[in-house]
């Protein structure tokens, strides 16, 4: 048999794709952290608003009875 010797050093371009690869997955995570932030915080700001429209149908609906009772006691 030839005389091969095992090579376990890994070639500078596996390496530095490794290191790559791991930076951009550290990178996927943070971002994912951040995504998920920016989701919470749409969701209170939507129930927000929802919340202030249905103040704002009442108060609508409170006003039409006040201004249809003061228009009534005019005539």
């Amino acid at each position: 048999m030839w005389p091969f010797s095992h090579k376990r050093a890994a070639c500078p371009e596996s390496e530095a794709a490794m290191k790559a690869s791991e930076r951009s997955l550290q990178e996927a995570q943070a971002g994912a952290v951040q995504a998920d932030t920016k989701l919470a915080e749409a969701q209170r700001v939507k129930e927000q608003i929802r919340a202030h429209n249905i103040a704002n149908n009442y108060s609508d609906f409170i006003e039409g009875i006040v201004l249809g009772r003061l228009s009534d006691g005019r005539s």
